[in-house]
Protein backbone atom coordinates (compact mmCIF):
# COMPACT_ATOMS: atom_id res chain seq x y z
CA UNK A 1 0.00 0.00 0.00
CA UNK A 2 1.26 3.32 -0.39
CA UNK A 3 -0.38 7.07 0.57
CA UNK A 4 -0.31 9.78 -2.49
CA UNK A 5 -1.93 13.18 -2.67
CA UNK A 6 -4.80 12.99 -4.44
CA UNK A 7 -6.57 16.44 -5.48
CA UNK A 8 -9.12 14.28 -7.81
CA UNK A 9 -11.23 12.32 -6.21
CA UNK A 10 -11.27 14.66 -2.73
CA UNK A 11 -9.12 15.81 -0.34
CA UNK A 12 -7.09 13.87 2.01
CA UNK A 13 -5.07 10.90 1.67
CA UNK A 14 -5.95 7.78 -0.55
CA UNK A 15 -4.13 4.69 0.11
CA UNK A 16 -3.85 2.41 -2.60
CA UNK A 17 -3.78 2.51 -6.70
CA UNK A 18 -6.59 4.15 -9.34
CA UNK A 19 -8.26 7.67 -8.76
CA UNK A 20 -10.82 8.00 -6.23
CA UNK A 21 -14.28 8.07 -7.25
CA UNK A 22 -14.32 7.05 -10.79
CA UNK A 23 -17.23 4.63 -10.21
CA UNK A 24 -19.36 7.27 -9.80
CA UNK A 25 -18.45 8.74 -13.98
CA UNK A 26 -20.66 7.39 -16.51
CA UNK A 27 -19.05 4.85 -19.42
CA UNK A 28 -19.04 7.80 -21.77
CA UNK A 29 -17.06 10.67 -20.44
CA UNK A 30 -17.09 12.75 -23.40
CA UNK A 31 -17.77 16.47 -23.06
CA UNK A 32 -21.17 16.62 -24.70
CA UNK A 33 -22.25 13.80 -22.63
CA UNK A 34 -21.20 14.96 -19.50
CA UNK A 35 -22.81 18.40 -19.22
CA UNK A 36 -26.01 16.69 -20.73
CA UNK A 37 -26.55 13.53 -18.32
CA UNK A 38 -23.99 14.41 -15.32
CA UNK A 39 -23.35 18.09 -14.52
CA UNK A 40 -24.88 19.50 -11.66
CA UNK A 41 -26.78 22.53 -12.30
CA UNK A 42 -26.17 24.64 -9.16
CA UNK A 43 -27.85 27.66 -10.42
CA UNK A 44 -30.22 27.79 -13.10
CA UNK A 45 -28.00 27.83 -16.63
CA UNK A 46 -25.17 27.31 -14.28
CA UNK A 47 -23.87 23.38 -14.46
CA UNK A 48 -20.46 22.85 -12.98
CA UNK A 49 -18.39 19.42 -13.14
CA UNK A 50 -15.72 19.25 -10.73
CA UNK A 51 -12.51 16.82 -10.22
CA UNK A 52 -12.86 16.95 -6.74
CA UNK A 53 -15.95 14.94 -6.88
CA UNK A 54 -14.79 12.58 -9.46
CA UNK A 55 -12.40 12.90 -12.51
CA UNK A 56 -13.47 12.71 -16.26
CA UNK A 57 -10.74 11.32 -18.51
CA UNK A 58 -10.68 15.13 -19.84
CA UNK A 59 -9.55 16.74 -16.92
CA UNK A 60 -6.96 16.20 -13.81
CA UNK A 61 -3.28 17.04 -14.20
CA UNK A 62 -1.97 18.24 -17.38
CA UNK A 63 0.76 19.85 -19.47
CA UNK A 64 0.77 23.53 -20.07
CA UNK A 65 1.41 22.55 -23.68
CA UNK A 66 -1.77 20.17 -24.17
CA UNK A 67 -4.22 23.60 -23.63
CA UNK A 68 -5.60 23.97 -27.31
CA UNK A 69 -6.73 27.54 -26.07
CA UNK A 70 -3.92 28.37 -23.73
CA UNK A 71 -5.49 30.05 -20.39
CA UNK A 72 -5.28 33.32 -19.25
CA UNK A 73 -4.72 33.92 -15.78
CA UNK A 74 -7.09 35.51 -13.42
CA UNK A 75 -5.13 36.39 -10.38
CA UNK A 76 -3.44 33.91 -7.18
CA UNK A 77 -5.45 33.25 -4.50
CA UNK A 78 -3.00 32.77 -0.60
CA UNK A 79 -4.63 29.95 1.26
CA UNK A 80 -4.76 27.19 3.72
CA UNK A 81 -3.36 24.08 1.65
CA UNK A 82 -6.75 21.49 2.00
CA UNK A 83 -5.55 18.36 -0.18
CA UNK A 84 -3.95 16.88 2.28
CA UNK A 85 -4.87 16.20 6.28
CA UNK A 86 -1.88 17.89 7.75
CA UNK A 87 -0.78 18.17 11.95
CA UNK A 88 -0.81 22.01 11.68
CA UNK A 89 -1.99 24.33 8.81
CA UNK A 90 0.21 25.75 5.64
CA UNK A 91 -0.54 28.79 3.66
CA UNK A 92 0.26 28.58 -0.22
CA UNK A 93 -0.24 30.54 -3.01
CA UNK A 94 -2.58 29.13 -5.96
CA UNK A 95 -2.29 30.58 -9.40
CA UNK A 96 -5.86 30.79 -10.70
CA UNK A 97 -6.32 30.11 -14.88
CA UNK A 98 -9.28 30.26 -16.96
CA UNK A 99 -9.53 28.51 -20.80
CA UNK A 100 -12.83 27.04 -23.03
CA UNK A 101 -13.26 23.92 -23.32
CA UNK A 102 -14.65 22.50 -26.62
CA UNK A 103 -17.19 25.55 -26.88
CA UNK A 104 -17.31 29.23 -26.15
CA UNK A 105 -19.82 28.99 -22.98
CA UNK A 106 -18.03 26.18 -21.42
CA UNK A 107 -14.96 26.65 -19.13
CA UNK A 108 -12.11 25.50 -17.60
CA UNK A 109 -10.62 26.36 -14.51
CA UNK A 110 -6.91 25.21 -13.89
CA UNK A 111 -4.96 25.54 -10.66
CA UNK A 112 -1.16 25.76 -10.14
CA UNK A 113 -0.46 25.87 -6.54
CA UNK A 114 3.31 26.62 -5.70
CA UNK A 115 5.49 24.35 -4.04
CA UNK A 116 6.60 27.52 -1.72
CA UNK A 117 5.62 26.39 1.86
CA UNK A 118 4.95 22.66 1.11
CA UNK A 119 8.89 21.99 1.01
CA UNK A 120 9.89 19.47 3.34
CA UNK A 121 6.12 18.57 4.23
CA UNK A 122 4.74 17.18 1.03
CA UNK A 123 8.53 15.65 0.22
CA UNK A 124 7.68 14.13 -3.51
CA UNK A 125 4.73 17.50 -4.35
CA UNK A 126 5.66 19.31 -8.02
CA UNK A 127 4.02 21.99 -9.54
CA UNK A 128 1.54 21.11 -12.28
CA UNK A 129 -1.44 22.51 -14.26
CA UNK A 130 -4.13 20.96 -12.68
CA UNK A 131 -8.07 21.17 -14.40
CA UNK A 132 -10.22 20.88 -11.23
CA UNK A 133 -13.84 22.64 -12.63
CA UNK A 134 -15.70 22.90 -15.48
CA UNK A 135 -18.58 25.52 -15.84
CA UNK A 136 -20.97 26.00 -18.72
CA UNK A 137 -23.19 28.89 -18.37
CA UNK A 138 -26.40 28.22 -21.09
CA UNK A 139 -26.55 31.49 -22.33
CA UNK A 140 -27.87 32.88 -26.65
CA UNK A 141 -24.74 34.90 -26.70
CA UNK A 142 -22.65 32.06 -28.71
CA UNK A 143 -19.22 34.65 -29.10
CA UNK A 144 -18.25 34.47 -25.73
CA UNK A 145 -19.03 37.87 -24.51
CA UNK A 146 -20.94 36.04 -21.58
CA UNK A 147 -17.20 36.30 -19.31
CA UNK A 148 -18.44 39.67 -17.62
CA UNK A 149 -17.56 40.69 -14.26
CA UNK A 150 -20.52 39.01 -12.50
CA UNK A 151 -20.24 35.70 -13.96
CA UNK A 152 -15.87 35.35 -13.65
CA UNK A 153 -16.50 36.02 -9.66
CA UNK A 154 -19.78 32.95 -9.64
CA UNK A 155 -16.62 31.11 -11.65
CA UNK A 156 -14.52 31.87 -8.53
CA UNK A 157 -16.81 31.18 -5.97
CA UNK A 158 -17.57 27.74 -6.95
CA UNK A 159 -14.00 26.78 -7.49
CA UNK A 160 -13.08 28.24 -4.30
CA UNK A 161 -16.19 26.21 -2.47
CA UNK A 162 -14.92 23.54 -4.20
CA UNK A 163 -11.15 23.57 -3.07
CA UNK A 164 -12.77 23.36 0.76
CA UNK A 165 -12.10 27.10 1.70
CA UNK A 166 -15.44 28.02 3.44
CA UNK A 167 -14.07 28.36 7.07
CA UNK A 168 -12.34 31.61 8.58
CA UNK A 169 -9.30 32.34 7.87
CA UNK A 170 -8.83 29.69 4.96
CA UNK A 171 -8.69 32.59 2.34
CA UNK A 172 -6.24 34.81 3.40
CA UNK A 173 -6.23 36.66 0.01
CA UNK A 174 -6.96 37.22 -3.60
CA UNK A 175 -4.58 38.97 -6.14
CA UNK A 176 -6.16 39.91 -9.78
CA UNK A 177 -3.73 39.57 -12.18
CA UNK A 178 -3.42 42.59 -14.70
CA UNK A 179 -4.66 40.31 -17.19
CA UNK A 180 -8.07 41.33 -19.40
CA UNK A 181 -9.87 38.72 -17.94
CA UNK A 182 -8.50 39.27 -14.53
CA UNK A 183 -9.02 42.99 -14.86
CA UNK A 184 -12.48 42.36 -14.89
CA UNK A 185 -12.69 41.07 -11.40
CA UNK A 186 -14.00 43.92 -9.40
CA UNK A 187 -11.88 45.13 -6.01
CA UNK A 188 -14.93 44.35 -4.08
CA UNK A 189 -14.35 40.64 -4.77
CA UNK A 190 -10.77 41.03 -4.40
CA UNK A 191 -11.11 42.73 -0.95
CA UNK A 192 -14.36 40.33 0.48
CA UNK A 193 -13.63 36.86 -0.79
CA UNK A 194 -11.97 36.23 2.46
CA UNK A 195 -15.40 36.24 4.27
CA UNK A 196 -17.58 35.33 1.36
CA UNK A 197 -17.26 31.82 1.64
CA UNK A 198 -17.46 30.75 5.52
CA UNK A 199 -19.66 28.45 6.17
CA UNK A 200 -21.31 27.79 2.98
CA UNK A 201 -20.92 24.28 3.89
CA UNK A 202 -23.56 22.63 1.40
CA UNK A 203 -24.64 23.46 -2.32
CA UNK A 204 -27.73 24.84 -1.65
CA UNK A 205 -25.92 27.54 0.48
CA UNK A 206 -23.76 27.94 -2.49
CA UNK A 207 -26.66 28.27 -4.71
CA UNK A 208 -27.94 30.97 -2.17
CA UNK A 209 -24.60 32.99 -2.66
CA UNK A 210 -24.49 32.46 -6.48
CA UNK A 211 -28.07 34.12 -6.85
CA UNK A 212 -27.38 36.96 -4.35
CA UNK A 213 -23.74 37.44 -5.85
CA UNK A 214 -23.78 41.09 -7.62
CA UNK A 215 -20.19 41.63 -9.34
Amino acid sequence: MKNFMSRFGGHGVIFGNGKASDSRLPEDQSVDYLLDNYAKEIIPNYFFISSYDAIPEYMGMLDWNQFKKKPVKLGVLEHYFTDLIMQYDIVVNTSIYLTKHQYENVFALIIKTHKQGLEGVVSDYFESYDYVLQVFIRSKDKKGHILDTSNLEKLLLILFYKMDLIYEGYITSFQKSKTYLGKKISEAFETNIENCLIDVDSDDKLADLLKIHIA
